[in-house]
């Protein structure tokens, strides 16, 4: 591999590295080198899969190629491209349905509470006093936000995406919502963060992507299967910590974030590794290690079949491969925000602008070097750093997230001497619709997105959500659209792009902080 430094700030990176160097391993960053040059066709959005004909591309520079063999063009290629990101929700909808269906379940057996379930479903404009009542209206409602009606409206194609892009991250909202009813809250909201969380002397089990409704399932086997893990040896019991996200309704730890993943592995000390839809597993270098790979079931039997493999991997571990780490951070800001409060803080002039950061872990770029520099470039700049899910965890990661150190201690003197800290999490992936609540509050004035390693079709949809609030929204990775100048052109009036070094000077700006 290429320089250690060139591929991400994570100090505890290098030793993972060159372990895996060592042996033989294939990480994500040596694949991504192999394959360089990408696809210069796919780069530019001009590469054509819609139909059994092809694959075709328009090559720019021959004038004669001006459709596919189906007869798209350059703009509808990269129009086609956007708008299948921005309306990707498989997911989200799996996971609504079930929880939905379990909602249903619980409110027969009378084992939902009442006034909760009214104010979610209130907010959902679902009103009334009889439960099963609300049930069916929110299913309803959840029908609505799986309905793609931006693809039938009048408006401009741009305005179009913005709205795909709005009503994923309402269903991303939705779901939230959902699990809080079900599931409630934690009331911690302190986590630690970092691959020290794996821990020796327990069964570990990393979960990826995993849903509020599969958490549910593991919260209560770890619980029923604690002992099974004591008798064999671990003394610790069952440890179970996710991988790039943080839950508001259970109290987990979390190893890492997405662009590190692999790291979790190599510690030698995961013994199930369990991903939600499977996707990805390729990623995961289990060869020559214990650790069982495995796809989230549907039922809690079929689960707990294989949390026993996990169990069971546990006297498995080769010894000679362990390399622990102890890489732990506090997050403590992994909470609630209240948007009135912010725009309080804004009317008063104690802060001077607010930023979301989101995004991360694109191996085109220096890993977390965006998110880390925005944060504190702007953070010194008493501008309020908001962030979510991965990007939280990679803030959290360098201690950004921990109220206890002197740098994060900001505004005390304002604030009658109560700390707070000017870089703040709303908590994991699917608390990410709070932003849009908070923009809605504060208004468009004095407000920036910057997802500085853009990777995601969720990450997109953020994006497109927060710009169709009217705000600023700046990103560090090129977009796949320079094969249209129409659609280049309307993308980057919602999505600026800023070249990754330039990237924090350029958000300072719109808040009248220079150099």
């Amino acid at each position: 591999m290429r320089q250690v430094r060139r591929k991400t700030m994570d100090t505890a990176a290098r030793d993972y590295l060159l372990k895996a160097k060592n042996e033989g391993l294939q990480l994500s960053w040596n694949k991504y080198e192999a394959m360089l040059p990408q696809d210069g066709f796919s780069q530019i959005g001009l590469s054509c899969h819609e139909c059994l004909q092809g694959p075709c591309r328009l090559n720019p520079f021959r004038p004669g190629e001006k459709s596919t063999v189906c007869g798209l063009g350059n703009d509808e290629l990269v129009l086609i491209w956007l708008t299948r990101q921005a309306g990707e929700n498989h997911e989200l909808i799996a996971a609504g349905s079930q929880m939905l269906a379990e909602l249903k379940n619980k409110v027969s057996v009378g084992e939902v509470a009442s006034d909760l379930l009214q104010l979610k479903a209130a907010k959902w404009s679902v009103n009334g006093t009889d439960l099963s009542y609300l049930v069916m209206g929110l299913s309803l409602k959840f029908a609505e936000l799986t309905y793609p009606r931006a693809q039938q409206s009048k408006t401009s194609n741009i305005d179009d995406l913005m709205t795909l892009g709005t009503q994923q991250i309402n269903l991303v909202g939705f779901n939230a919502d959902l699990a809080e009813v079900l599931y409630g809250k934690y009331s911690s909201q302190s986590r630690l963060v970092g691959l020290g969380v794996i821990r020796e002397k327990a069964v570990n089990i990393c979960l990826d992507g995993a849903s509020p409704l599969l958490l549910a399932k593991v919260f209560e086997l770890r619980n029923e299967l604690e002992g099974e893990a004591i008798q064999l040896g671990a003394s610790d019991g069952l440890n179970i910590v996710l991988a790039g996200d943080f839950s508001s309704n259970f109290g987990f730890n979390t190893s890492c974030n997405q662009g590190t993943i692999e790291f979790a592995v190599l510690t030698g000390l995961v013994d199930l590794y369990l991903i939600e839809d499977g996707l990805g597993k390729g990623r995961i270098p289990a060869a020559g290690y214990h650790t069982v790979l495995a796809t989230a079931v549907s039922t809690k039997e079929a689960l707990k079949e294989v949390f026993m493999q996990g169990i069971a991997a546990y006297s498995q571990r080769n010894l000679k491969k362990v390399k622990v780490s102890n890489q732990v951070e506090k997050a403590e800001a992994v909470s609630d925000i209240n948007p009135l409060g912010i725009k309080s803080l804004l009317d008063q002039g104690l802060i001077n602008g607010i930023c979301v950061i989101g995004g991360g872990s694109n191996l085109k770029l220096t890993e977390d070097q965006g998110n880390l520099d925005l944060a504190r470039k702007l953070s010194f700049q008493k501008v309020l750093c908001l962030t979510y899910g991965n990007s939280a965890v990679t803030l959290a990661k360098y201690g950004c997230l921990n109220s206890e150190r002197l740098e994060n201690k900001v505004l005390a003197d304002e604030l009658e001497g109560e700390a707070t800290p000017l870089i703040c999490s709303v908590g994991g992936e699917g608390d990410a619709a709070k932003l849009i609540e908070v923009f809605g509050a504060v208004g468009r004035e004095k407000v920036v997105a910057v997802f500085p390693e853009l990777t995601s079709a969720r990450d997109l949809q953020m994006a497109l959500a927060l710009a169709q609030t009217g705000a600023k929204v700046f990103t560090g990775v090129k977009l796949p659209v320079a094969g249209s100048v129409k659609i280049s052109e309307e993308i980057g009036k919602v999505i600026e792009y800023s070249k990754p070094k330039d990237l924090a000077d350029t958000v300072a700006k719109c808040f009248g902080v220079q150099e």
